[in-house]
């Protein structure tokens, strides 16, 4: 037979972690907003312009968690870099986006990149892709496991596994 005062401590053991777990949570989402259509736009350090749009978005103090993103960034030498992904995170006070889910990059020239993992540092006009990363132009395609971009597309890395493949072009055929 278990006495009173033990009742009470299994009681209380079980119930205070409980009572401070929902309090905690709570209070999280006290502290998160819930932004219908967000739309940033905004410059980099440099001063190139960008903008990012999304269906839905959850702001929690300065980062942003948002869903159904598209977004696009101007480089130095004028041309539109676009973005979307499934998910993602935006930390206003760095300017870096972090995306995630079926992510496509492409440009006013006809190129393509694809992969499952990003960051975009705004202010360092470095892409980070990471994981199923696939490049394509009307002449090549190229498939890694990461590569590092300038936003302004004049140097590309790739990493890993790389697999490259020459398109045959419409003069030969």
């Amino acid at each position: 037979m278990i006495s009173k005062n033990k009742k009470i401590l299994i009681y209380l053991f079980i119930m205070f972690p409980l009572y401070f777990g929902f309090q905690s949570n709570a209070e999280e989402n006290q502290n998160t907003i819930e932004i219908k259509n967000p739309i940033f736009t905004t410059k980099s350090i440099d001063g190139s312009p960008y903008e990012i749009k999304a269906e839905k978005g959850l702001q929690r103090e300065s980062y942003l968690d948002l869903f159904v993103i598209e977004a696009k960034l101007k480089t130095n030498k004028n041309i539109w870099i676009y973005l979307t992904a499934d998910k993602g995170t935006f930390n206003q006070s760095s300017g870096e986006i972090l995306l995630e889910s079926n992510i496509e990059i492409y440009t006013e020239t006809d190129e393509k990149i694809f992969a499952e993992l990003a960051n975009v540092n705004t202010n360092g006009q470095i892409i980070t892709l990471k994981n199923n990363v696939k490049y394509q132009d009307s002449n090549i395609l190229i498939s890694a496991d990461e590569s590092i971009i300038n936003v302004d597309f004049s140097s590309t890395t790739y990493y890993g596994n790389v697999k490259s493949k020459v398109l045959k072009s419409k003069s030969y055929e």
